[in-house]
């Protein structure tokens, strides 16, 4: 019995190594034409060419390094993604690993905003690829429904991607979330037109006239109210 464990955890021990000399192959390979930029402190240096040398997809495993506070190894795992994305800025603006590091470390501290924000301005807006912008975001709200900030980022990649209904939608809830800013209240109207919807226009603007005290801030609201109300082209402005 004792050979036979044994035996196994040399196994996944030499599992391990073979795999993380692969990997470090592997980037080494793609990385050895990236595109240097003046200034990059690090581009000329031949030893650092390695992103991601080994980082498990399963969270499961890397709790067994740190089972007691996950939060840790998240804080380590921030701060090489902050390192990948800065030095990927600086040189070929391409982010292979990017979604699976902040997926890892929300996975690990999901009641941490600041990575989904982050998620939710570098993937979409470094990246263009808003199906993974998206799911970053879903995955914050899920953890904090109440996050203007997020709602806002989804409703206005939702307007990039050419569906201002949706748009209207997230950003009117971005808008009656504690803290956000007056102007969404304005901008869920403007996409709600846009989009054809008039009445819903309306009715964004009327809900937030209810939790609406400052009389300057209502003036705009009603104003808003008026034009959406005379307009006759339905595509909005």
């Amino acid at each position: 019995m004792k050979k036979r464990l044994l035996s196994l955890v040399i196994s996944l021990c030499v599992i391990l190594v073979c795999t993380i000399l692969l990997q470090t192959r592997l980037l080494d390979y793609r990385n050895s034409e990236r595109a240097q930029v003046p200034g990059c402190p690090w581009c000329d240096d031949k030893t650092r060419t390695e992103d991601v040398v080994y980082l498990p997809v399963s969270t499961s495993v890397i709790r067994l390094f740190s089972p007691a506070d996950p939060h840790f190894i998240a804080d380590l795992v921030w701060m090489r993604t902050a390192y990948y994305f800065g030095k990927h800025a600086l040189t070929d603006r391409q982010y292979p690993y990017l979604l699976n590091l902040l997926d890892v470390i929300t996975d690990l501290s999901p009641r941490w905003e600041k990575p989904y924000l982050f998620g939710a301005v570098a993937i979409p807006a470094e990246t263009e690829n808003y199906s993974d912008g998206f799911y970053i975001i879903d995955k914050g709200l899920a953890h904090h429904p109440d996050s203007w900030e997020l709602w806002f980022f989804k409703g206005y990649y939702l307007w990039k991607s050419g569906n201002s209904a949706d748009a209207a939608q997230a950003v009117h809830k971005a808008s009656v979330c504690r803290g956000a800013p007056i102007y969404l209240a304005n901008l869920s109207a403007t996409f709600a037109t846009r989009a054809g919807e008039k009445e819903l226009a309306i009715r964004f603007l009327e809900e937030a006239l209810k939790n609406i005290q400052d009389p300057v801030q209502r003036k705009i609201i009603l104003k808003k109210m008026q034009e959406v109300m005379k307009r006759d082209d339905k595509h909005g402005s």
